[in-house]
């Protein structure tokens, strides 16, 4: 069983997501809006001074949740990472402030510390947890000393997984693998981050965040 997504999965999810008119498209990016203005929130609290601090998401999408972040702190410098050229297009017209670039999430083009927050949404459960591990300690070392990585996942005890399980193979967004709670909680330690919190959002997904600590 493959624990990574094909490699065309998300170019052609979102040239077709960008552009299409169809229902499930335009309820997704409803659905992504709702959940992305959550995120955001969670991460205002943790980290409330960001002022002109860089932000950075891996994996990005649509980097609908740093579009938020950036709404609130205006003055912060924003990148986006992400392995779609498709996705890259994506956030280059929602949000063309941003220094965007095509990169993978386990090898980042990036020097050491550059960050305050450090965040991704919906990446690391397509991958073994091997793979994961990594993504997240690149995530760790080119964020500052006492900033923050965090990370959302889908809920390993929510409707979402359960509908996930009774689609099987015919699942839109490739293989994933939920967390638990105290899963993401012990993985994030793992990876050297201090003080861990993890917040349900909306029954379905959990992010987590941890304080960088070398």
């Amino acid at each position: 069983m493959s624990h990574s997504p094909r490699p065309d999965l998300w170019d052609s999810f979102w040239a077709d997501h960008a552009s299409s008119d169809k229902v499930f498209h335009r309820l997704l990016w409803r659905i992504r809006f709702l959940f992305s203005r959550a995120y955001a929130r969670r991460l205002w609290a943790a980290l409330p001074e960001a002022r002109s601090d860089r932000l950075l998401e891996v994996g990005c999408g649509s980097a609908r949740t740093l579009h938020y972040l950036h709404e609130r702190w205006p003055a912060s410098h924003c990148f986006a990472l992400d392995k779609s050229p498709e996705a890259i297009k994506v956030v280059g017209q929602i949000s063309p402030g941003f220094l965007c670039m095509v990169s993978e999430a386990e090898s980042l083009p990036l020097a050491v510390g550059q960050f305050r927050l450090t965040f991704s949404i919906g990446l690391i459960e397509h991958f073994d947890r091997a793979t994961a591990g990594r993504m997240v300690g690149e995530m760790v070392r080119v964020t500052e000393t006492g900033g923050l990585v965090a990370v959302m996942v889908p809920w390993r005890n929510s409707l979402y997984n359960l509908v996930r399980l009774l689609f099987g193979k015919r699942w839109p967004f490739g293989p994933e693998q939920p967390f638990t709670r105290p899963e993401i909680a012990r993985f994030m330690s793992d990876q050297g981050l201090a003080a861990v919190q993890v917040h349900t959002i909306y029954f379905s997904t959990v992010l987590a965040v941890g304080k960088v600590a070398r």
